[in-house]
């Protein structure tokens, strides 16, 4: 079985959906899992969500969506004044301005995302967060860990069990082995050995006029692939 892991999509459906048609995951064999961030800055956030949607219905229990700091600020019953500000700079007008277009709310999908979220993936060889990782296990992590942390990553301090995470755009994909030093960009479009520690960070900037990344998982092994 393939694992197919999404980086952060941020309101860009027609890169979603190039993606999709380069890898073909296969609802009978593969699994797909998303690392959250689905909205905002892209112009295209309600087609996002109608498309993970249909994903997750055609995939079933092999489909995985994780919370990402845009999910958590949209789910929250009540945000500061301080996070309400950061989201409005990080693109939440072009979420609502999306979900108005098609005469809908951005609050209509917090109910099925509150259905489906989670805060990681166990996988084979692999874990997966949005965010960042200090802990292990990871359920000890705190929440601002998981999900908002932007140091966590880049600190490069981390050399447990491999975690793959979006969250924090970088121009390519990169393994930060953990230990204060060593990060290498990763190839495109090659089979290589899983790593076995450390992060790789999948998040490419896509919203942001970078790619969309997505990475292949099989038995040991990993290939990434991105569209623009």
């Amino acid at each position: 079985m393939r694992n197919i892991i999404i980086g952060d999509v941020h309101g860009c459906c027609g890169a979603l959906e190039a993606l999709l048609r380069k890898i073909k995951p296969d609802p009978e064999q593969d699994r797909i899992i998303m690392l959250g961030d689905l909205f905002d800055r892209g112009p295209e956030s309600w087609q996002v969500f109608q498309k993970v949607k249909a994903l997750s219905t055609a995939f079933g229990e092999r489909f995985a969506l994780l919370i990402g700091n845009h999910e958590d600020y949209l789910m929250a019953e009540k945000l500061t004044l301080g996070q309400r500000l950061v989201w409005e700079r990080v693109g939440r007008g072009a979420t609502v301005k999306s979900f108005k277009a098609h005469a809908e709310k951005m609050g209509d999908c917090v109910q099925w995302l509150k259905e489906r979220c989670q805060g990681w993936f166990l996988g084979d060889g692999f874990q997966c967060v949005h965010g960042g990782v200090i802990k292990v296990p990871i359920e000890e992590n705190d929440w601002e860990t998981l999900v908002h942390s932007h140091s966590v990553v880049l600190e490069n301090q981390y050399s447990g069990p491999l975690t793959i995470t979006g969250h924090i755009a970088i121009e390519i994909a990169t393994w930060f082995r953990g230990d204060g030093e060593h990060a290498d960009p990763l190839p495109y479009g090659e089979w290589e050995k899983l790593p076995e520690h450390g992060v790789v960070c999948i998040d490419t900037g896509c919203g942001k006029g970078g790619w969309l990344s997505g990475m292949i998982v099989e038995e040991g092994r990993f290939r990434l692939e991105r569209v623009g």
